[in-house]
């Protein structure tokens, strides 16, 4: 029998009741019958629940689980992420024990092979990361890999990272185990049964629509899929996942193909093999995917496309020279099948922006086996408690914008998505495709001055900039890339004279009415009944007193309040905001396409405003975090004096249509200051040197005010109290459970990625969040999250990509501590 394409199991294999009617109501219902369905429904009944309805379509596995190649390991690219891949595999050791389903699992261990310098750093940084996290991982020299992988050849690698609690499991029986196991715990599970609709009330979830009637429910999970994008659609919310060819091809039965030999990824060239009954299984993640419409893929299950052995034939040629008894053996299958890609490459979990109470778990990206038990026990935590227990930053589906839903531009970016899991992940690397979506009114001013784009949620943005003219473009290396000394520069005259940044891609919310104060303050943990004119830097939290979004609210009027988070965040934030005016006299509207956002920032930023506006901008006239409207070029703006870069400055807000006009006459006027434009990789390396936090890297929904560093921004004894208060107030701001401490290495070569380790006396102690080269300080400078309990006295060190660096650690930035120069 083919154990990965067995398609005669079903639920039916253990309870008689899969095919049977449908209750009217359920408390929760997982839509979607795939291993991530079916472990959120065991790990909902784990915790306790048992009011849970499973429904698929077709039958168990039928989806993406039945041609996924299983593959599992506990090394990934970031903290939070190898903790979920780490709680796969220990949750698929014991599967089989506990389901009585013989799930195949077999923990033979992966290679990373690494063909060029630039993979060998990123197998360094890998190992790191994996380490941090208590997985165990070795980089070996190529005679090492050898020995592992005695059907390969050595030459042409340069290393490879062996992961030995790696290796690969049945998908579709691991899906049924967990079905099986959640049966057991009370789980009521239908097969045949399409979902066809989310009955909401008020912005709630209260149902589900199949093609055998409605079935009542307080809560309803997507976990289905590709077909996730448009059942979440139809209820007005977006998922932003599109469907591609994925292949993999099996041999016949081949010398050295034994059940022991690890998993090799040959990330350089783009696919993987593994053992399978004798038989080896190459898989391909190449750069040119093959993007598919949800109208091309069959609905009754077990989709296939035909076999496109062209398509193929440059990966097949690749593992052929790598392992030479690829190229005489026969190949006896090609499984084509469709799997779904999200626009960055991380999947998609949680509860969405626009239906409270509807949570979703898809677009894994080919990475659902490895994710599937993380995901399924984080996901059940979030539904029954109604915020995320971990860092769920870098997969929370309301990090994507609602464009980014749109076909056209997920086809267009799926092209590359596929391909983007086995290619290089540089630091700051940008994606080819789908892209010039989203354009500032100051777009073409920036491209004629030299801009590098970027882009974040569709926006272009300016990262750096070359000479006035040029197109310069990116060359990737982990180490000093070809903007370094640009930036530089940038940097340079922020500290010293004035530059200009384009920040219009700043999400911006406006709440006006009546009510408007009250949804403020219930949203902000800061206290912003303030005057008019004042600017309040405040954190908007969940439930469990974890941090969600991060940002200004600068009250325009009595009535009117505008708050400004990063441009990541724009959904997040307006409808975290349009939950909370729900029922009140507020209304609550996006302003981020109409207002322009300029960043007047340095020493001679008060001097450069001067002589474009007639307004007095005086300390006495306009203090730190205040804001007003002046009259600048020949329109107006609303001027406020706040800076992320530790200087003094000031953001105009000009309306779409001024901001070309309000522009150019600060540029004309600030030549003979030596005025600069400066981009976001210079941003970050001034707010790194004056540590000022990152939503999504420093802080995020794991981490309490307190721990962060923060507590400043609580106003726990404010009328009326805020989200997350009651959780606040059950802690000790005096003893969090982590501390905040800015590092700076003595070397000043390294650089940060992010997620380095941090050592003490010899003793790893946390990791760098965030960072960058600080060019003031002239060596790399972070924010590190450490143990409450550590010794700031003892001798720190940072893991640089296996490298142990000497580092100075500090309670207080190193950069202007007391924050004089904002306030000069």
């Amino acid at each position: 029998m083919d154990r990965l394409v067995d398609r005669t199991i079903s639920a039916s294999a253990f309870t008689d009741e899969a095919r049977g009617p449908l209750p009217a109501r359920a408390r929760t219902v997982v839509v979607g019958g795939g291993i991530v369905g079916a472990s959120i429904a065991y790990h909902l009944a784990a915790a306790g629940e048992r009011d849970v309805l499973l429904l698929e379509a077709n039958v168990l596995g039928s989806g993406t689980t039945w041609h996924a190649a299983g593959l599992v390991t506990g090394g990934r690219t970031t903290a939070a992420l190898t903790k979920l891949a780490q709680y796969g595999l220990e949750t698929y050791a014991g599967l089989q024990e506990r389901s009585g389903l013989d799930v195949s699992f077999q923990q033979c261990g992966s290679l990373m092979v690494a063909r060029t310098p630039g993979r060998v750093d990123e197998m360094h940084y890998a190992c790191d990361v994996a380490r941090r996290q208590g997985t165990v991982a070795e980089i070996l020299d190529p005679a090492g890999f050898g020995r592992l992988w005695p059907m390969a050849r050595t030459e042409g690698v340069l290393g490879a990272l062996f992961l030995p609690g790696d290796g690969h499991i049945n998908p579709g029986y691991a899906a049924l185990a967990f079905a099986k196991c959640a049966a057991g715990l009370g789980v009521g599970i239908r097969e045949n049964v399409s979902v066809t609709g989310v009955i909401q009330s008020g912005g709630r979830v209260t149902g589900v629509v199949t093609d055998q009637g409605a079935i009542e429910c307080e809560r309803a999970v997507l976990a289905c899929g590709l077909w996730t994008r448009d059942l979440a659609a139809g209820a007005g919310a977006h998922v932003p996942l599109y469907a591609a060819e994925h292949v993999h091809v099996r041999t016949a039965e081949i010398d050295g193909a034994v059940p022991g030999l690890p998993v090799f990824r040959d990330l350089d060239n783009s696919y993987y093999i593994r053992h399978e009954l004798g038989r080896l299984l190459v898989g391909a993640f190449e750069p040119d995917g093959l993007p598919r419409t949800v109208s091309e893929v069959s609905r009754g299950g077990f989709a296939e496309f035909p076999a496109d052995w062209e398509h193929f034939a440059p990966i097949r040629g690749k593992a052929e020279a790598a392992v030479p008894a690829l190229a005489w053996t026969r190949y006896e299958r090609f499984l084509n099948a469709p799997e779904s890609f999200t626009p960055d490459a991380n999947f998609a979990l949680g509860e969405t922006s626009e239906v409270a109470n509807l949570f979703v778990a898809a677009g894994f990206n080919s990475q659902g086996i490895i994710f599937a038990p993380g995901a399924g026990k984080e996901l059940a935590e979030w539904v029954i408690s109604g915020t995320p227990g971990f860092d769920a930053s870098s997969v929370d589906v309301q990090r994507f914008s609602r464009h980014q839903s749109n076909r056209r531009y997920l086809h267009a970016r799926t092209k590359e998505g596929l391909g983007r899991l086995y290619a290089m992940h540089w630091p700051q690397l940008q994606p080819a495709t789908a892209r010039n979506v989203r354009r500032s009114p100051l777009h073409s001013r920036l491209a004629e001055l030299g801009a590098c784009f970027g882009e974040l949620n569709g926006w272009e943005r300016a990262n750096w900039y070359g000479e006035p003219g040029s197109t310069p473009a990116y060359e990737y290396s982990y180490g000093r890339q070809n903007w370094f000394d640009r930036v530089g520069q940038e940097h340079r005259a922020a500290r010293e004279g004035v530059v200009l940044f384009d920040l219009s891609s700043f999400a911006k919310i406006e709440v006006a009415g009546p009510d408007a104060l009250a949804v403020c303050q219930q949203a902000c943990t800061a206290d912003v009944d303030v005057r008019v004119g004042k600017a309040v830097y405040t954190l908007l939290l969940n439930e469990a007193g974890g941090i969600e979004l991060d940002g200004t609210v600068t009250r325009l009027a009595g009535d009117r309040f505008l708050v400004v988070t990063p441009a990541f965040s724009q959904d997040k934030t307006l409808w975290h905001l349009r939950r909370l005016a729900q029922g009140r006299a507020a209304a609550v509207f996006d302003a981020t396409a109409g207002l322009a956002t300029i960043g007047v920032m340095g020493p001679k930023s008060r001097e450069l405003l001067s002589r474009v506006s007639p307004d007095d901008w005086s300390d006495a006239a306009q203090g730190y975090t205040e804001g007003r409207t002046v009259e600048v070029a020949d329109g107006f703006a609303y001027a406020l004096r706040v800076s992320f870069v530790g200087e003094l400055g000031y953001e105009l807000y000009p309306s779409a249509d001024l901001a070309v006009n309000v522009f150019d006459a600060l540029w004309e006027a600030g030549q003979d200051l030596g005025v600069r434009m400066a981009g976001y990789h210079a941003l970050d390396s001034l707010r790194s040197e004056k540590g000022f936090r990152h939503l999504g890297h420093d802080i995020g929904p794991a981490d309490d005010p307190y721990s962060a560093g923060l507590g400043f921004t609580v106003a726990l004894d404010k009328p009326g109290g805020f989200v997350g208060r009651d959780a606040l107030a059950k802690l000790d701001p005096a003893a969090p459970d982590r501390r905040v401490l800015y590092v700076r290495l003595e070397d000043p070569e390294p650089l940060f990625v992010h997620d380095e380790t941090v050592f003490c006396d010899g003793e790893p102690v946390g990791r760098i969040t965030s960072g960058s080269y600080g060019y003031t300080l002239g060596s790399a400078v972070g924010i590190a999250s450490v143990a409450a309990d550590t010794n700031l006295s003892g001798a720190f060190t940072v893991e640089c990509r296996g490298r142990l660096v000497p580092a100075q650690v500090s309670r207080r930035p190193f950069y202007d501590p007391q924050g004089g120069r904002l306030r000069g």
